[in-house]
């Protein structure tokens, strides 16, 4: 056994590779270029008469039974980004590396891929833990080189400085693509289909109104400790055969966990929600003879879904209901986390900004959760009001120092939702003159909570002030409801005003 190698393949910076464009369908199909990407690579290895088993999601796993196959390799799993195999010699591992660097350059142009490789042994663990270091190894002193220079006199793509080698018109504009821009473009054509029923191709259709309300959101959801599961995944088993079988579970398990059955269940939940959403469309016409209704409401784009993770784009008013679907789907499955992050923004913002914003708003979450074990789940969001200029930290410091409750907590987000519906029968009005007078200070918010109840006396308003006997908490509350009220909780007489 010990001229078998056991290799890990890894891609490095899979979130700089698919992010440095701003462009939707490059984006995806950067995603879905890596999230197909080993499979590319076993293609390539069969054309080339290298023989490799990946039919690792539907069998038990044998080291005899590979041993005495014809196969040059197999699939351990693939999970997280890596691709475990195992080479009957290291000679097949070495041409196969090349193989893959070849179709690399040539189909992604810039994907870097780390390759680590030991010799198999009867310990499973031990060898998995000697190619990690391995991995950390070269990851921390490995070049990440980009594939091609360019000359003086040659033409930059302003995002990624590579060569444009392609213009096209399009509407009338001009549009430069570097090889790397083709190639995620054309993974976006071969890979990213578009259900149209429950998703939408074109941004602009997801917005309320274009010229009017532009507002969507990046919804990012990742799954918490992974790293952790994993490690304890073979704790104290050591044999090849056990272990294989419980890492192939478990990515099997993790990816319909945290993606497919969420997914569904937003996608079940959306078309019950665009039925009631056309019902009030068409009343309105009725009314309106030259209403013109809106048939794209309540849809979603899919940007990136595999393993633990989770990133779409929807209009800005679905954004919670989106969340808290995902969460009530996961919630099914005891001993599964994750954390959300939900960035608010104008359809013609940067979308790779942005998605960075969500991102930390999902760490902001995960810093939470480390406290109590990552056994808790945590959603953030934050409305981007004008151009980024800063991370969401040094945002969060500058203009909301003190000023809100975020991230919350699930169940805390739940009651959230609900405050913020008691606190509607308030009003927009007397919900941003009650936020505003806390910026003034405790005298004047005290002084504007009794002027409203004066008004309300035996609303939920009144109820809900009882409840809260810290001021400044219920301070933080009424800012947090303010940002999104005219998204979240508004009423429908409200949003007709509105618009």
């Amino acid at each position: 056994m010990s001229q078998m190698i056991t290799v890990l393949y890894d891609c490095r910076s899979k979130q700089e590779y698919i992010y440095r464009t701003n462009k939707i369908r490059e984006i995806a199909g950067g995603s879905a270029l890596l999230a197909n990407v080993y499979n590319l690579f076993i293609e390539k290895c069969m054309e080339n008469n290298i023989k490799i088993d990946s039919n690792w999601k539907e069998k038990k796993f044998s080291m005899h039974e590979f041993e005495n196959s014809s196969f040059d390799g197999i699939v351990v799993y693939e999970g997280g980004g890596n691709l475990y195999v195992i080479f009957k010699y290291k000679e097949i591992y070495l041409e196969a590396n090349k193989i893959f660097s070849k179709m690399l350059l040539k189909d992604t142009y810039s994907i870097s891929v780390i390759a680590s490789c030991v010799e198999t042994t009867d310990n499973f663990n031990a060898d998995k833990k000697k190619l990690y270091e391995m991995n950390r190894y070269q990851k921390n002193l490995g070049i990440n080189s980009i594939p091609c220079n360019s000359l003086p006199f040659t033409q930059l793509d302003k995002n990624t400085w590579m060569p444009v080698v392609k213009k096209e018109s399009k509407s009338g504009n001009i549009n430069m693509l570097s090889y790397e821009s083709q190639k995620k473009l054309e993974a976006y054509k071969k890979y990213c289909s578009v259900d149209e029923v429950n998703q939408s191709e074109n941004l602009d259709s997801l917005v309320w109104e274009k010229g009017e309300e532009s507002l969507l959101a990046v919804i990012y959801i990742d799954g918490n400790a992974m790293g952790a599961k994993i490690k304890n995944l073979t704790k104290e088993i050591n044999d090849y055969n056990k272990c294989v079988d419980k890492y192939r579970e478990f990515s099997c398990s993790t990816d319909k966990i945290y993606v497919k059955e969420p997914i569904k269940a937003i996608e079940n939940f959306l078309g019950e929600k665009r039925k009631i959403s056309m019902e009030r469309e068409f009343k309105k016409k009725d009314k309106d003879k030259n209403y013109k209704i809106k048939t794209q409401l309540n849809k979603y784009r899919k940007i990136i879904s595999g393993g633990d993770e989770i990133t779409l784009i929807c209009n800005a008013r679905d954004a919670k209901d989106i969340v808290i679907e995902y969460f009530n789907s996961l919630s099914k499955h005891e001993g599964h986390a994750s954390c959300a992050g939900v960035a608010i923004f104008h359809s013609h913002d940067p979308f790779s900004e942005i998605y960075k914003i969500a991102e930390a708003c999902c760490e902001q979450g995960k810093e939470k959760t480390r406290f109590s074990g990552s056994k808790d789940n945590y959603i953030d969001f934050h409305y981007c009001h004008s151009g980024i200029t800063n991370d969401l930290e040094k945002i969060r410091e500058n203009q909301e120092k003190d000023l809100t409750l975020r991230p919350y907590k699930l169940e805390d987000f739940k009651k959230f939702c609900d405050y913020g519906n008691s606190i509607s029968e308030i009003g927009r009005q007397n919900i941003k003159t009650l936020r505003d007078s806390y910026f003034e200070g405790e005298s004047h918010f005290q002084f504007e909570i009794e002027r409203i109840i004066s008004r309300y006396p035996n609303g939920k308003f009144k109820k809900l002030c009882e409840d809260f006997r810290d001021t400044k908490e219920f301070g933080k509350l009424i800012y947090d409801v303010s940002l999104v009220y005219d998204l979240w909780f508004a009423n429908e007489e409200e949003l007709d005003e509105a618009n």
